[in-house]
């Protein structure tokens, strides 16, 4: 009898070891759960924050009329001018019958923090999609007068300060050692 309960204390014993080590690891992924949450809100708040910065910037170089943030129903953002309000300007107007929002750029400011509240909220699925679809690939910047093709099939200048000299990619002064016998061995003497 002192041997069961020595075995049913033992297996107690280490269900409860087992017991603590789950909820030690529990607490480790819940923790590492809220981590990835807040990481995932930081990064989409990054790139509302871009996209605000980045909208700023090119509607500071935009000189004449009024600058119009244009997004399409896709979520596409694209800035326009215009000469005169949303309501009289009949191409806005086309823009707007078709679905798409036209904000100023305060309006768009206003726009970017509701996006931020609702991330706040935890409903990032839309947001995300919207940071999406303004994602922009990086392509080289061309410039007035040169075409990209021909920009690629210029040949790059040589940097003074190369180590490596054209003379060091010539062949050799001296003739090259001749091939060795048994290298073609099995070709055929007619080939």
């Amino acid at each position: 009898m002192d041997g069961v309960k020595h075995i049913v204390s033992s297996l107690v014993k280490m269900l409860e070891a087992g017991q603590r080590g789950a909820l030690d690891l529990a607490g480790t992924m819940h923790q590492l759960q809220s981590y990835l949450d807040e990481e995932i809100k930081n990064i989409v708040q990054g790139g509302l924050d871009r996209l605000l910065s980045t909208v700023r910037i090119e509607a500071a170089g935009i000189t004449t009329g009024a600058v119009v943030v244009l997004i399409s129903p896709e979520g596409r953002v694209t800035l326009d001018k215009t000469h005169s309000d949303e309501n009289s300007d009949p191409y806005l107007r086309r823009l707007k019958s078709q679905g798409f929002n036209i904000l100023t750029l305060p309006e768009f400011s206003h726009f970017i923090q509701s996006l931020k509240s609702k991330i706040a909220e935890g409903n990032l699925v839309p947001i995300i999609e919207f940071l999406r679809a303004n994602a922009k690939i990086e392509t080289p910047r061309v410039y007035q007068g040169v075409s990209p093709a021909s920009a690629a099939e210029q040949p790059r200048e040589s940097s003074t300060s190369s180590r490596w000299k054209p003379s060091d990619f010539l062949p050799a002064p001296f003739p090259r050692p001749p091939l060795p016998r048994g290298l073609f061995k099995d070709r055929a003497p007619d080939e």
